[in-house]
């Protein structure tokens, strides 16, 4: 008698496709030009965080998107994605990626919010955050304690958010998360994941406005 093969389940194989998907979005989110921000452990990271949610139809602000790795990747689970970054170079690099993927990206050339006028069910910033005294290197370098762009995006951040939305924020230890999250009274921040590296750890922080909607 033959023993039947376990089937798997409609989890498993959605988890199968979206390693498969995250990879080939790697690949060639990896080959971008100079001086576009290549993915690293924080991108990675940032994904972890995301995979969690249902992204579906949600509008989502890629922002700093570099490589383009985070709205992509929501693009491609069926997010309405605008990326926007400082870098022409980097838009350019991210709608041929959605070219290829055959994905829909609105792009937009902004510093941080300065021409994005719209609303969003989720924002996602990783920024430059290693600290600096003279930024050499834009794409990482956050300035004095690593976190000028964090604290900017934090300012900002309420005039565009939807109601109950949220954003999702990348910062390393060697910024002092707690600092920052004491400068922002009115927001509410929760961590929903950590790495641990070498000489720090990474955690990507949910934040929203105190007086919002549980999501």
């Amino acid at each position: 008698m033959t023993t039947p093969k376990p089937r798997r389940s409609s989890m498993q194989g959605a988890d199968q496709e979206n390693r498969e998907t995250l990879k080939r979005i790697l690949k060639l989110a990896n080959n971008a030009p100079h001086p576009v921000y290549i993915p690293s452990d924080d991108s990675l990271l940032m994904i972890d965080a995301i995979n969690k949610l249902p992204l579906s139809g949600r509008s989502v602000l890629d922002l700093g998107a570099g490589s383009g790795i985070l709205g992509l990747y929501c693009a491609v689970q069926g997010a309405e994605v605008t990326a926007s970054d400082i870098e022409a170079t980097a838009l350019e690099h991210i709608e041929r990626i959605a070219a290829i993927l055959q994905v829909r990206i609105k792009v937009c050339l902004s510093d941080l919010f300065s021409n994005i006028p719209d609303q969003f069910d989720l924002i996602l910033f990783n920024p430059p955050y290693l600290p600096s005294v003279g930024v050499s290197d834009r794409s990482v370098d956050g300035g004095i304690g690593g976190v000028v762009l964090a604290d900017r995006f934090l300012e900002q951040l309420p005039n565009h958010l939807n109601k109950g939305a949220y954003a999702f924020l990348l910062l390393s230890s060697l910024n002092e998360p707690a600092s920052v999250r004491d400068r922002h009274g009115e927001l509410e921040f929760s961590v929903v994941a950590k790495k641990p590296l070498f000489f720090e750890e990474l955690e990507v922080l949910r934040v929203r406005l105190r007086d919002s909607l549980t999501v």
